[in-house]
This record gives C-alpha cells, sequence and structure tokens, in this order.
C-alpha cells in the first residue's frame, strides 16, 4: 500500500511541476491585417512562427522574452514583435522548455520557427532561429495572431458564460 501511495505522489507532483499554462482561446486575438512591424536604428524585429501539422497541432505554446510573455504560437501561426537590442533569451514551454538566445542587433531582422516534438505528457516546443526565404514560403499559409488585452480576456469569459448559461437552460 505505502509503495502505491508514493507512487501516486510521484505522478501527481510530476503532473504539478510539469505543466506549464497552455494558451487558451481567449488568450490570443487573429488579426486580418497584421501590423506592420519593422527593424530601425533603435530596434529589430523578430518573426515568430509556427506551420500548421496535423501532429501537435492542437497545441499552442506562450513566448517569452527572458521572463516577459511577449506572444503565443498555435499551430499555423505568426506574429512579430519589435525587440530593443541586446542579449535576450525566447523560450517557450509545455513539459519541456526550448530557448533560443539571440544576440539583438538595432535595424536587423530575424525569424525564429517554432515545432512541437514527442513528449511524454504532452508534445515538446521546439524553437530555431531560421532564415528569410524559410518564413517567406511558409507566410501565406499562415494566420497572424497577437496577445489578447486584458479586457478583451474578460470580454470573451464573459461570452463563453454567458453561451454556457443559455445551454443548460
Amino acid at each position: 500500500m505505502k509503495k502505491l501511495l508514493s507512487f501516486g505522489s510521484a505522478v501527481i507532483l510530476i503532473l504539478l511541476v510539469g505543466c506549464a499554462k497552455m494558451p487558451l482561446r481567449g488568450d490570443y486575438v487573429e488579426e486580418k491585417a497584421p501590423p506592420q512591424i519593422q527593424a530601425n536604428e533603435n530596434m529589430a524585429a523578430i518573426y515568430f512562427f509556427r506551420e500548421w501539422a496535423f501532429t501537435g497541432g492542437g497545441m499552442s505554446y506562450f513566448i517569452t522574452e527572458d521572463t516577459k510573455t511577449i506572444g503565443l504560437l498555435k499551430a499555423g501561426s505568426y506574429f512579430a514583435f519589435q525587440a530593443t537590442p541586446g542579449k535576450h533569451t525566447y523560450s517557450a514551454e509545455t513539459e519541456a522548455r526550448s530557448s533560443v538566445t539571440l544576440d539583438v542587433q538595432p535595424g536587423q531582422v530575424y525569424f525564429i520557427e517554432g515545432g512541437i516534438g514527442m513528449g511524454f505528457w504532452a508534445g515538446r516546443p521546439q524553437l530555431a532561429e531560421v532564415t528569410k526565404p524559410i518564413f517567406d514560403k511558409a507566410k501565406p499559409d499562415l494566420k497572424y495572431i497577437r496577445l489578447a488585452t486584458p479586457e478583451e480576456v474578460q470580454q470573451f469569459k464573459e461570452k463563453e458564460k454567458s453561451n454556457n448559461a443559455g445551454a443548460s437552460l
């Protein structure tokens, strides 16, 4: 009995420790007309993208710059970010973590491709710096998304709550 309790406790601990917050539908907004994010003499531009694939297609993850959440990637999406110069680490996390560190230079444009690899409990994010031609080839099939504002998240939750209340009548 003690072995069974120890095993159960270990499984629960692994599940609690290994679970990062996963994005929900209300955490992002699809944009029909993406903003024009460009590099300039003070800032760099970074494009994050993830092609659609059946394997891991339902999994999404937040992207952080150092410790700040700057966007999220879901299958078939991309977003752009203006970065300050300096060394920054861009990360994604599910049950595992993947990171790319860039020495960001003003006036430069960077491209980071996201993907999903096989994991034990969930897909593992994969981030890699790639070239512009790789992004340009994928871009026509991608939807631009951005993080929802706190107000948009609240509106989404209220709408879901009212939809669920109407369904239970």
